[in-house]
């Protein structure tokens, strides 16, 4: 494989572009910050997440991680419930967070789906299988997993999913062999 400068920059330059339309696109609709809107819809896709997986996921600080689920309880998207271990907390998506993370994804979908109208249906298909296999190769631990799909519709790649074997959370149904 040769990898040119040329495409280099514009493989790059399309999954900055791709990041920044979803990214401005969905701040501006939820008035929030990107940190918990992905935050939601992590939740939403594992409910076994605590603060410090969270924090690790999003990759801030363990109080920003708090700021953040403060805001989401604050505003009764999401709740958190006690673990076994009395020092760890269970977050929990609430019903207003599950409707608030389905119109997260419904934007999301439409922000790329106008990204991508260029492309015919084969070519669709082609870059949906190189994001498959690059994702695949480059992903082999479940918190790079989450991290990787941290703004993904779960219900949408099913057994098509990239990261499906390295999360445990998945039913195993869900999972690649």
């Amino acid at each position: 494989m040769t990898l040119t400068p040329d495409k280099v920059n514009q493989i790059a330059a399309f999954a900055r572009k791709l990041d920044s339309c979803v990214n401005s696109e969905l701040r501006k609709k939820f008035d929030r910050p990107m940190s918990d809107l992905t935050a939601l819809i992590s939740i939403r896709n594992c409910n076994s997440f605590n603060i410090g997986w969270l924090s690790n996921v999003l990759e801030l600080s363990h109080s920003a991680a708090v700021r953040v689920v403060d805001r989401l309880e604050g505003d009764g998207l999401l709740e958190r419930q006690a673990k076994d271990n009395k020092k760890q907390v269970g977050l929990h998506i609430s019903q207003k967070g599950i409707f608030l993370s389905d119109e997260i994804l419904s934007l999301r979908g439409s922000i790329v789906a106008k990204l991508l109208s260029p492309l015919e249906s084969q070519q669709l298909d082609g870059l949906a299988d190189c994001a498959r296999t690059v994702i695949a190769a480059n992903v082999d631990q479940e918190l790079d997993a989450y991290k990787t799909c941290a703004l993904c519709d779960e219900e949408g790649c099913g057994i098509n999913c990239p990261t499906a074997a390295v999360v445990s959370c998945l039913p195993k149904e869900k999972r690649r062999s």
